[in-house]
């Protein structure tokens, strides 16, 4: 068996795909008690029709997310892409969820350090795909297999 060079990326990348692959069929499958019970028990009120509809959206989301991620991590050299979409991705998932805790004032429904926590979980997830990724310059498109297209 052959080893490729960035082994550890391509099995991070799998699992990052299975896990999101199983968020995504939870959102996708779950209802109104799963999701009370799931998201700290907030107000009944605050669990809206809209809210259920954009949380299967989102499953949905997910899935082809877990898709594009599974099939990266086939050959992350050709696919820097991909990570590159993934690493700013997660920057700004870092940064909404605060400005969401100072704009809506969802301090109420979660402890502000849960927020932070994640936030900064986020940022480290992505400074370690950073740092992992294959080399070259950010957002630079590898020459493949050096067919050229007319």
């Amino acid at each position: 068996m052959a080893q490729t060079p960035y082994r550890g990326l391509s099995i991070g990348l799998r699992i990052v795909s299975v896990l999101l692959f199983i968020g995504g069929l939870f959102m996708i499958f779950s209802g109104k008690p799963l999701i009370l019970r799931m998201m700290m028990h907030p107000p009944a009120s605050e669990v809206s029709t809209l809210l259920l509809a954009l949380l299967k959206e989102m499953g949905g989301v997910m899935i082809m997310l877990s898709v594009m991620l599974f099939l990266a991590a086939r050959d992350p050299a050709r696919n820097v892409a991909i990570l590159d979409a993934l690493i700013l991705g997660l920057c700004v998932l870092a940064i909404t969820p605060l400005l969401s805790l100072k704009m809506l004032d969802i301090g109420k429904l979660y402890p502000a350090y849960l927020i932070w926590g994640r936030a900064l979980v986020r940022l480290l997830l992505a400074m370690v795909l950073l740092y992992v990724r294959p080399p070259g310059r950010l957002g630079e498109q590898g020459a493949g297999d050096g067919r050229q297209w007319t």
